[in-house]
């Protein structure tokens, strides 16, 4: 049975996506093993990659994260890894190790499958080393959304691997029809088919309050047993209060940056039912801040950065499913189940 390389783009859900296949193989009596040959870079060194533990734990691998995840990506990976075709050559022997032990793999690309391409590492490159099809996975923000999608499609395919077909996630109910009944025929006509268009599912997309403190780090002031509230939106402190109450009456789930001395916001945030108060600039709140979310059980993280930086700094922050968030899995297998043809993509992988 050949391997299923799943690509596709930061924020795409592609775990999630990788998950319930898994989950869904798995429950027709296939062992399932699980494959990312160049990791999430850019942390601490020797930091695993939150992918591959989550999915070592749900598939109860024995293999360690470096049999997992070979390489490791970062904006600067061209100081540590040269093309000399030995990573690709390791890339392949992990891969079989792995493959040798299961009756089915399914490969994670890294945050977009283009990356590393200089080296000739980019995902489609090696699909085609491992003889593995690929499934394209993408989230949809608008109609740019469906170019992205086709343009990786006809990557992949003209490195000559197998395109199986694409998977919409993370799809916001008010362009689920947009995507089913203009993206899949303009995707048909190119050849491509749509496996799958997944609701998006705020319990399992929207990023928690202590994924936006790993991002920034600094200090949590109050709200420590609160830190899974998720976060939907996120508003800026720099204008009036009076502006500001407006918008946040009407937001849920939201986090609110502002400097530690806009005290006046802070409280706004708080009693609208905020899901954090990120403060900037170091500037320590006022104690009524810090009482009143202490009572409504808001969080509040003071870090050292300006607005700016605090904002760039979230800028790619997005949802990961912990091995420990039985409800997180649940779900995403059951809108996996509910919204992807799985039982066709298993049948590709397994025909003559």
């Amino acid at each position: 049975m050949r391997s299923l390389y799943v690509m596709g783009t930061l924020g795409s859900g592609k775990t999630a996506v990788c998950l319930g296949l898994a989950k869904k193989f798995q429950e027709r009596g296939y062992k399932v093993a699980y494959f990312k040959p160049v990791g999430a870079g850019g942390g601490p060194e020797g930091k695993d990659d939150d992918d591959a533990v989550l999915m070592k734990t749900v598939l109860g691998m024995s293999q360690s994260m470096d049999e997992m995840v070979i390489l490791r990506t970062s904006p600067h990976f061209l100081t540590k890894y040269r093309g000399t075709g030995e990573n690709m050559k390791a890339i392949v022997e992990a891969h079989k190790k792995i493959a040798a032990g299961a009756d089915l793999v399914i490969i994670e690309s890294t945050t977009s499958p283009h990356l590393m391409a200089s080296l000739g590492l980019d995902a489609a490159s090696i699909a085609e080393e491992v003889d593995a099809a690929t499934l394209m996975v993408n989230k949809v923000e608008n109609d740019f959304s469906l170019d992205t999608t086709l343009s990786y499609c006809d990557y992949a395919k003209g490195k000559g691997t197998e395109v199986i077909g694409v998977v919409f996630n993370n799809v916001p109910r008010t362009l689920l029809e947009e995507v089913r009944g203009v993206y899949k025929p303009i995707l048909d006509a190119k050849g491509y088919s749509v496996m799958g268009v997944l609701p998006k599912m705020v319990e399992i997309s929207a990023p928690t309050v202590q994924e936006f403190y790993d991002a920034l780090g600094g200090e949590v002031l109050v709200g420590e047993d609160h830190m899974d509230l998720i976060i939907e939106d996120v508003f800026i402190g720099a204008m009036t209060l009076e502006s500001a109450i407006s918008y946040l009456r009407r937001a849920t789930n939201k986090a609110l940056i502002t400097g530690g001395d806009r005290a006046d916001l802070a409280l706004a945030a708080i009693e609208t039912g905020a899901s954090v108060v990120i403060l900037t600039g170091g500037l320590y709140p006022h104690v009524k801040v810090i009482a009143r979310a202490a009572e409504r059980g808001v969080p509040i993280i003071l870090v050292h950065y300006d607005t700016y930086t605090t904002i760039e700094k979230l800028r790619e922050v997005s949802r990961r499913i912990r091995p420990n968030d039985e409800r997180g899995i649940q779900l995403a297998t059951e809108n996996l189940d509910a919204n992807c043809d799985w039982k066709g993509i298993l049948s590709r992988l397994t025909r003559e």
